[in-house]
């Protein structure tokens, strides 16, 4: 059962930022608004407008709680949809609230805390490795591809070899 209306379930730790906005838009033109789904940056008035001074004219954005975005979600986006969140925790939370998400795109991940250098400039705990082995074992297809215009390549084949 796919969510309508999401085009595109994107992770990157700086949420909205040149390539989100500049290549992503372009790869997906029908793409009409962004929700960041972050439980911090939803209660955060200043990187609200901040991150609404960022995108295009034409795009609309809203800032969900991991909560707030299990509802909107399950009753599927109004518009064509691009959905972005920090961590693959947010995706894991949305998924155990049966949220069906069965793709993502890795694509900004750096190096902070318990972070070691996962593959070319992605970084990721033990513990963000492991949700994400659970989530390929349930069937979720994870890629990584930071813009469009570079490769792309499967997170379990990484998994695999850099466990």
């Amino acid at each position: 059962m796919a969510i309508e209306n999401l085009v595109f379930t994107r992770i990157d730790d700086r949420l909205i930022h040149g390539q989100v906005v500049t290549q992503w838009i372009k790869q997906y033109k029908e793409v009409k608004h962004i929700m960041c789904v972050d439980d911090k940056t939803a209660k955060d008035p200043f990187m609200q407008t901040m991150f609404s001074y960022l995108i295009p004219s034409g795009l609309t954005i809203e800032n969900k709680t991991i909560e707030d975005a299990t509802k909107i979600l399950k009753e599927g986006l109004p518009k064509p949809t691009m959905m972005i969140c920090k961590n693959p925790d947010t995706i894991k939370a949305l998924r155990d609230n049966g949220v069906p998400i069965d793709y993502f795109n890795i694509g900004g991940m750096g190096m902070s805390g318990d972070r070691k250098k996962f593959f070319q400039n992605i970084s990721m705990s033990q513990h963000e490795k492991e949700i994400i082995q659970e989530m390929v074992n349930e069937g979720v297809k994870v890629e990584i591809q930071i813009i469009p215009a570079q490769g792309c390549y499967d997170v379990a084949d990484l998994l695999k070899k850099n466990g």
